[in-house]
């Protein structure tokens, strides 16, 4: 044999030395993870909660493809904050190596984060960030980019005249609505026909949205738009725009993607919505706990964008795909 293909053939077999030397690393790496333990505690498990419901299906997909072991928890009301406490300190009881956390109320909240970040666990926040929490990755919506995105999708760029908005929003409005409301505050102020008449609380319940929107329509009879900052503001705002008839005379402008939401979308009662992709969070919540058990070096925040669904896309395979996803 000549020298050079010696040469050639020893190159080949350190080659293939290298690559079975990273497999064997990466196969032991793997197969340790099989053993190591992720828990997730929600806001919520509640069924009924479509957009939990969502999020917890992109996580069990995920567990599923990537091979890790999960246990999912939660209370069963998203504003149960001692539930919640309490099901962490079980969590943690059981030793996890990771610790994916959707917070009900991130305030309550502080001192729970902290004995997760004293256990060892990797730290993992979905949807919502929590003061001094430092997670590796906090996957969640830019609620103030929705809001910005919300307020465009209110105003046709043709609007000559004035065009009177107002914001119905909880009493007790979670960070998420008071970004969404920052959000929008900005776009309003972008738009010179604007005439903002700001947020108006209502008790949080869908009968008390209708109550205060009767209010706005008798009190602001030119009253050309209305955002709701959640799904029950939504549903009791459209219910009285119905009964007056006056729908697509005064707009109605949401946030995410419910049953009853997507049938005023269809009735033209509702013109636009922004919707969250719950099940994508889901998936990269998990995704991002894997990876930072292989040691690998997280994004401080993965933004999942925001998306405006309307009646005239509301059938596109892509939206159709967003709102129904299908999990084998």
């Amino acid at each position: 044999m000549s020298s050079g293909k010696r040469s050639l053939t020893a190159l080949l077999l350190l080659a293939l030395t290298a690559l079975l030397v990273v497999y064997g690393v990466d196969t032991l790496r793997l197969a340790g993870e099989k053993d190591r333990k992720i828990a997730v505690v929600l806001k919520t498990t509640d069924f009924r909660s479509e957009y939990w419901r969502t999020v917890r299906e992109g996580m069990e997909l995920a567990a599923k493809e990537l091979d890790v072991d999960i246990e999912i928890t939660g209370p069963l009301s998203d504003t149960d904050a001692d539930g919640q406490i309490r099901m962490i300190g079980e969590a943690l009881a059981k030793k996890p190596d990771a610790f994916v956390l959707g917070a009900t109320d991130p305030l309550r909240l502080e001192d729970a984060v902290r004995d997760v970040k004293r256990s060892g666990a990797k730290l993992i926040l979905i949807d919502a960030d929590v003061p001094g929490g430092q997670p590796l990755s906090l996957v969640a919506t830019d609620h103030a980019e929705a809001g910005r995105i919300a307020g465009k999708s209110m105003i046709s760029p043709l609007e000559k005249t004035t065009f009177q908005v107002a914001v119905l929003g909880n009493r007790i409005g979670t960070p998420a609505q008071q970004e969404r409301l920052r959000g929008l505050e900005e776009a309003f102020a972008e738009t010179p026909v604007v005439e903002f008449l700001g947020m108006h609380e209502f008790g949080g319940l869908e009968d008390d949205a209708y109550v205060r929107t009767g209010m706005l329509l008798d009190r602001y009879p030119d009253l050309r738009g209305i955002v709701g900052l959640s799904e029950q503001a939504t549903v009791g705002a459209a219910k009285a725009i119905k009964e007056r008839e006056l729908a697509g005379r005064v707009k109605l402008v949401s946030f995410d993607s419910s049953i009853y939401e997507i049938k005023l979308l269809e009735e033209g009662t509702l013109q636009a919505t922004v919707v969250q992709k719950p099940f994508n969070m889901g998936y990269l919540a998990i995704e991002s706990a894997a990876r930072a058990l292989r040691g690998v070096k997280l994004d401080p925040r993965l933004n999942v964008e925001a998306h405006v669904i309307t009646k005239d896309n509301l059938y596109t395979q892509g939206n159709q795909e967003l709102l129904f996803p299908l999990v084998d």
